[in-house]
């Protein structure tokens, strides 16, 4: 079922089910969404009071996965665009050429195709760059990186790309991490922080504080680091 309780100028929407358990439960997923599981004997007005008390925290963390959505906006790839590559502006120069690829010089991003008036073309072309590009840095910087981490997971965490629609990374519970191509518009510092953040998941898989004293402990600066990553992708 449907509920939601009001919190200062708030209101929290959560999905409700009752079910055989001693505790209530509150989970915050990436898309922002609420879901609360409570003991089959819980009246509403109960689960209404023990939402609200967990109101705070339950923003926070819709706060936290908003801010790792890409925020990029969309874009036309017509010449004089402005595209970001590792955290600096760059304008898009479009070519007719024969043969298809990207070449960075000066302050411009140089796309070479057969019909410069193919937008998906030209968008396709910069994503293969893009993406190229990504898994090389990324690769790199994970390498360095890792080491930091030893002490927080048994087996030897991999590495993947992929693009997301809604977040900057993530981190299964087999210790894979994922990073996600638009990353490489970032600024260096702000991978390295994405990369850090998914490396304490494998010690622990949540949000909690034990998460983030951690976080805090392997990279202090990781909330000035987040609030540029944040400003910079929009």
């Amino acid at each position: 079922m449907k509920d939601k309780i009001q919190y200062g100028n708030t209101l929290i929407d959560y999905s409700l089910e009752f079910s055989e358990r001693k505790t209530l439960g509150i989970k915050v997923h990436p898309d922002k969404s609420v879901k609360v599981s409570a003991p089959k004997e819980s009246s509403i007005e109960k689960v209404r009071e023990k939402v609200k008390h967990k109101a705070s925290w339950i923003i926070k963390q819709q706060d936290f996965f908003l801010s790792f959505h890409p925020l990029t906006p969309e874009r036309k790839f017509i010449s004089g665009e402005t595209h970001l590559y590792l955290g600096r502006q760059y304008r898009l120069k479009l070519y007719k050429s024969n043969e298809a690829y990207v070449k960075l010089k000066g302050g411009y991003i140089n796309v070479y195709v057969k019909d410069k008036d193919d937008k998906l073309a030209v968008q396709e072309q910069l994503k293969k760059w893009y993406r190229e590009k990504a898994e090389k840095y990324f690769e790199v910087l994970f390498k360095r990186l890792k080491s930091i981490s030893k002490s927080f997971y048994r087996d030897e965490p991999t590495l993947s790309y992929r693009w997301m629609k809604k977040r900057w990374g993530s981190c299964d519970k087999n210790g894979n991490i994922h990073l996600n191509f638009e990353l490489i518009k970032a600024p260096k510092q702000c991978i390295e922080y994405v990369i850090i953040h998914e490396l304490c998941h494998l010690k622990y898989l949540n949000h909690s504080t034990d998460f983030f004293n951690l976080l805090e402990k392997v990279y202090p600066d990781w909330k000035i680091i987040k609030d540029r990553l944040e400003k910079m992708m929009v």
